[in-house]
């Protein structure tokens, strides 16, 4: 609509077949989004609204997510409604070649809304005994991520903090219960990567930097902790 203004939106129509030999109906939806792209003098900004329209929601149990049931075993969740917005923002400040460095900064932010619209009980361990406008388990309503990096014209440094707020482990309402409670975290990660010669640099990560100590969920055995502090490192070789 204008130089520094796009309108963009989409339809898509989801389908998920059912397993071999499963006796539940296939997964439809229908998935909307729209907003605007705004961008000018370097910046660019994003604001995108969504909403997923599940007529018949599918959960698998598999080895990771467990759920007191047999491996391959599929389980009707029902209509379920997924909203929520997401806004982005971001510049690059400075340039390599006219300044001798450059400083990228982003943010992004989602918001989401998940709810189960038909009351059923389900044999699932996740689900059990589901009221129309509870919460679907492991999805947290706040999500943000603050990215700042810093190049220059041999090397580069990048710097991420991730939020997640907390979330239920089963469907439900309400104030979370502490031992149904997925805790929310924030997490810092570093990565540093140099380059040696043409084509060849020595590269450096570390994730949760803080090594910080939380409960990531509860499938499929109990509580289970998040990934403790992690370094790698290495010779990355581009051809």
């Amino acid at each position: 609509v204008a130089d520094a203004v796009r309108i963009v939106a989409g339809v898509h129509r989801g389908f998920a077949s059912p397993g071999p030999g499963s006796t539940v109906d296939p997964e439809t939806s229908w998935n909307y989004e729209a907003g605007l792209k705004l961008g000018t003098n370097g910046w660019r900004a994003d604001i995108i609204g969504f909403f997923n329209d599940y007529s018949n929601l599918v959960g698998t149990c598999t080895a990771s997510t467990g759920g007191n049931c047999n491996i391959g075993d599929q389980f009707e969740g029902g209509k379920v409604d997924v909203k929520g917005i997401e806004l982005s923002a971001g510049r690059t400040l400075g340039s390599v070649a006219g300044n001798g460095f450059e400083v990228p900064v982003s943010l992004t932010y989602t918001y989401t809304d998940a709810n189960f619209k038909t009351s059923f009980i389900s044999g699932y361990e996740p689900w059990g005994t589901v009221t129309a406008g509870d919460r679907l388990p492991y999805i947290p309503r706040h999500q943000m991520t603050v990215n700042a990096g810093l190049v220059l014209k041999g090397a580069r440094l990048n710097a991420t903090l991730g939020w997640v707020g907390k979330a239920r482990a089963s469907a439900g309402r309400g104030p979370i219960a502490a031992s149904d409670r997925i805790d929310d975290r924030v997490l810092v990660d570093l990565s540093a990567e140099v380059d040696l010669i043409a084509n060849v640099s020595l590269f450096g990560t570390v994730q949760n930097l803080f090594d910080v100590a939380y409960n990531a969920g509860f499938s499929p055995a109990g509580v289970r902790p998040g990934a403790p502090r992690l370094a790698l490192g290495g010779i990355r070789a581009r051809f």
